[in-house]
């Protein structure tokens, strides 16, 4: 048995299992239901009582259940509903009821009602006051209470549909106590107190005859909760536990008590056939197997710490204070204590002599007659014993903590031999044949001549813990090597499929069967058919087994303060199955939805977590869970015990199929849940369309890109074909500049100057004259190549040109040259031989026809970052009087003037280089003509 922990309440009335394998508990505080891993409660607003009995399902396995206050609940869509409140029919007292096709039948103090599950419409249907109730098969059995002729009558009724019978009337001056009707397949039972104790009738389902039954004495006076039966068994509830009797005959026989010293109000075996009893006062307990019973020794302070198996199901305990108790079918029969307080360490009883050996872990042992009870101190015979094996009636082997030894006549006159100096472990016999595991290694004697040979397994010694012979065979529960088999002169691996990793502690056998003890609870293993068996804590052996017993009829696990017995009967072992795995719960991006069989998702919406169960006790301690997606998982996952769900936290698109599947670690078969398919979007970037959108993307921006090249090659053919015609022009505007600066006039006038002077005989004057024209003419020749050339450049031909013309006007002509100190003269660039014309212009236009002081100033200096001014000025006669002064035939610009302006106007159009002129006449105070000033301004290259 074992107690259900972390229960929301301790006192429950009733318990139910639902065809989804949840368990529902009626308790003090509410409805709850339990899925295996927790518990959920289920309460209506509406609801006027925490309290809730009277647990049924209906025939679509919908749960139904009740109040004191008359109220009826049901559970449907995971919440608990009210279908209607009957308090006005119940008068405060809970009130039977049953469930039909159509309506619901309830049983009170007022008379029996039907309530139509469609419409609610109430009919009454008996007059009377009705305490107890049971249905079978559409049949109600009712007692009620009715008055006539100011008389009480207490009667048993059967209600089929709406025809009511009355089977018996019970005659009783005073009111009946605590009536009770139990109805099963083929006999109702009714009890009911009186002042003797429990009354107890039988009514024949068939016939409706009825027997007064003889009440067993164990619940002559016990408060009766409620009958149940299970496999022709009936289970009596009451306030002491349970009783548990067979009937037959009109007889009930007592079979046996469970839990004497609690309320037990509700039974529930499951579908793993656990046994769940529910209490009034002390919570729930849970027994997964009752064949195996747990004895509790409160009644010594001593701690067991030897056993040994006597015959016909008697064993025997040793204690650590020198106590030998001796029991048979669970219970004590006698207790022998030892000389002193001595811890026993090894018991062994030999059949034939009717003797009990017990060593004391110390240098003392006793042997004890069986027959007279007689203690015998031995000294040091068989003390400190590890093992001992009975080779023949009159030879027994014993081996302790430093030698094995063989005995003749061990227990009158012994002959002692000393098989090996070494600390025995183990020992069986098999034939003539000794097997004796020592800490050093196993050895085999012949047992006549006791000649010793070593067993080794793959050339090494072997440390073995228990042996054990099954039919000849020797089986080796080993330290290193796991379970070995030793037949035919061969050791080997057992070939027992065991769980890894685990720690054999002990191996007994009984006949063909090979019982081995582990941490991990108890196996069988039947070497005929090689049939494993297991009990484990899932089975209700929940601890780890060292020590045990092989009786005849049943296995003892012994532990220090209590011991299991384990029938051997076919109902030891169960066969488990795995409730129906469901999925519980979806949650997509971190949000719960319904649970669906399909999902379609947004590419976005790919984080997504499941939630699942298999119900059942403790399901979440003995269910294995796998699972696998199709699309991304070749073979089954496992999930870690106890783990009830799965993430996964970034899905790319595409289709997933979550399957998941379940069993009991005991369980032969898993169970399947359904599988959930999502369907997760591609993004928009990875749609057909869009890969559509995007080629044409790019087929235009190809298209896009050729025609933007080949209009560039245009726009650079056409470009190029300009810069030729430009510089063709320029080329040409230039030679025009350098024609207009070569003419004849400056020519002649040039070379006659000359010629005055070698006429004059001036030869150094001519000399000086003709040098400087020659290098004006080079220098025009030079520049007329370039477009551009230094601003120091353009102002040295400027001077050459200017002291030439001096000697024109006689010496009559003052011209100054300033250069701002902040321009780099060698490094700025201007158009070539552009300043030229301006100041001919000057000379030719302005001062030629003024007679006496003649000024020309030219400028160069920075007017803004990045902005070069040239200004010529002269104090000439002014563009007015020199336009007078013009010839009819010469009415227009001079021809180097015009060459000028179509080179401003190409730099700034087609060679985006800023130039600009401006021409200012100068005035005087007078306002008479004062001269020219002509302004050239430029961006510095």
């Amino acid at each position: 048995m074992s107690k259900v922990s972390n229960l929301p309440d301790v006192e429950f009335y009733d318990i139910a299992q639902d065809h989804q394998n949840y368990i529902w508990l009626a308790a003090n505080k509410g409805l709850y239901r339990y899925s295996g891993k927790d518990y959920k409660r289920f309460v209506h607003p509406e609801q006027k009582s925490n309290s809730l009995f009277q647990l049924k399902f209906d025939t679509d396995n919908k749960l139904w259940c009740n109040n004191i206050y008359g109220q009826l609940f049901y559970v449907e869509n995971d919440s608990l509903n009210l279908f209607y409140d009957a308090s006005k029919l119940v008068k405060g007292q809970l009130a039977p009821y049953a469930i039909h096709k159509d309506y619901i039948r309830l049983f009170t103090v007022t008379g029996v009602y039907d309530i139509d599950l469609t419409t609610k419409k109430i009919n009454k249907l008996f007059d009377g006051m009705c305490i107890s109730n049971s249905t079978i098969n559409d049949a109600d059995y009712t007692f009620a209470i009715s008055f006539e002729d100011n008389l009480e009558r207490h009667r048993i009724y059967t209600f089929n549909k709406s025809k009511s019978t009355k089977i018996f009337e019970i005659t009783s001056t005073k009111r009946i106590q605590s009536p009770k009707l139990f109805a099963f397949n083929t006999t109702i039972f009714f009890t009911h107190k009186s002042v003797n104790g429990n009354v107890l009738y039988s009514v024949n389902k068939t016939n409706n005859d009825v027997t007064k039954l003889k009440t067993p004495t164990q619940i002559q006076h016990e408060t009766i909760y409620s009958l149940l039966n299970f496999s022709d068994e009936y289970w009596f509830l009451t306030s002491s536990g349970v009783f548990i009797y067979t009937f037959k005959s009109e007889l009930f026989t007592f079979k046996e008590q469970l839990f004497k010293a609690e309320s037990i109000t509700d039974v529930q075996k499951d579908f793993n056939n656990n046994y769940w009893f529910t209490t009034l006062d002390n919570g729930v307990f849970v027994s997964p197997n009752l064949n195996i019973r747990r004895v509790e020794l409160s009644h010594i302070e001593a701690k067991i710490t030897a056993s040994a198996a006597l015959q016909n199901n008697h064993f025997v305990f040793g204690t650590n204070d020198g106590k030998l108790l001796f029991y048979h079918q669970n219970q004590l029969t006698k207790t022998l204590q030892l000389p002193g307080k001595k811890i026993i360490g090894k018991l062994y009883f030999d059949a034939l002599k009717a003797k009990l050996i017990v060593s004391i872990n110390a240098s003392e042992s006793f042997v004890v007659d069986l027959k007279t009870d007689k203690i015998t101190d031995v000294n040091n015979r068989f003390s400190v014993a590890k093992t001992f094996s009975k080779i023949d009636d009159k030879t027994l082997f014993y081996g302790n903590y430093r030698q094995g030894i063989v005995y003749k006549n061990p227990f009158s006159n012994p002959e002692q031999q000393i098989l090996k100096e070494s600390r025995v472990k183990a020992s069986v016999v098999s034939g003539n044949t000794l097997f004796v595991s020592y800490i050093d290694g196993l050895y085999k004697y012949n047992t006549k001549t006791f000649a010793s040979e070593e067993i080794t397994f793959n050339s090494n010694g072997l440390m073995v813990n228990s042996i054990a012979n099954t039919n000849g065979i020797i089986w080796l529960a080993t330290q290193h090597n796991g379970l070995l088999k030793y037949e035919n002169h061969i050791l080997k691996p057992s070939g027992i499929k065991l769980p890894e990793n685990l720690q054999i502690n002990r191996i007994h056998s009984d006949g063909l069967v090979l019982w081995i003890s582990t941490d991990s609870g108890l196996f069988q293993y039947h070497t005929k058919t090689q049939q494993l068996q297991s009990l484990n804590a899932q089975d209700g052996l929940n601890t780890a087994v060292n020590d045990f017993l092989v009786l005849q009829n049943q296995i003892i696990v012994s532990l220090p303060k209590t011991f299991y017995t384990l029938p051997k009967a076919n109902g030891l072992f169960k066969t488990f199955k795995t409730a129906k795995v469901r999925v519980e719960g979806v949650s997509i991006n971190d949000r719960d939805t319904l649970v669906a069989s399909n999902y379609k998702l947004p590419h976005d919406f790919n984080k997504i977590e499941l939630t699942f169960n298999s119900n059942g006790f403790q399901s979440n301690k003995h269910v294995n869970y796998h699972y696998r997606v199709k699309q991304l998982d070749t073979s089954w996952q496992n999930i870690p015990l106890n783990t009830h769900f799965v993430n996964f936290n970034s899905l790319s698109s595409g289709t997933y199929t979550f399957e998941l599947k379940a069993k009991n670690i005991s369980a032969k078969n898993p169970v399947f849940a359904a599988p959930i398919t999502f369907i997760i979007a591609k993004p928009f970037w990875e749609t057909y369309w869009f890969y559509g959108l995007v080629l044409v993307s790019i087929i235009g921006l190809v298209w896009l890109y050729f025609r933007w090249r080949l209009q560039q090659k245009e726009q650079q053919r056409i470009a190029e074909i300009d810069k030729i015609l430009i510089d063709k022009k320029i080329t040409n505007l230039r030679l025009e500049n350098l024609r207009s600066q070569m003419n004849p006039h400056f020519i002649f006038n040039a070379l006659n100057s000359i010629q005055d002077y070698i006429i004059s005989n001036e030869k150094e004057l001519a000399s000086s004259y003709l040098v400087k024209f020659s290098r004006l003419i080079r220098m025009y020749l030079d520049y007329s190549q370039q477009n551009e050339i230094t601003l120091e450049e353009e102002l040295n031909a400027l001077k050459l040109y200017l002291e030439l013309e001096k000697v024109r006007f006689e010496d009559e002509l003052e011209y100054t040259i300033s250069v701002d100190n902040q321009l780099k003269t060698k490094q700025i660039k201007v158009p070539s031989l552009f300043i030229q014309p301006y100041v001919e212009n000057a000379l030719k236009h302005g001062l030629l026809h003024k007679l006496s002081d003649r000024k020309l100033h030219i400028e160069a200096k920075i007017i803004q970052q990045n902005k070069l001014e040239i200004t010529v000025e002269d104090n000439g006669i002014g563009r007015a009087q020199s336009e007078k002064l013009k010839r009819p035939n010469q009415q227009h610009k001079p021809f180097a003037t015009k060459a000028n302006e179509e080179r401003v106007h190409l730099y700034k159009n087609k060679l985006k280089r800023d130039i600009a002129i401006t021409t200012n006449d100068l005035y005087d105070e007078n306002d008479a003509a004062a001269g020219t000033k002509v302004v050239i301004t430029m961006s510095i290259h």
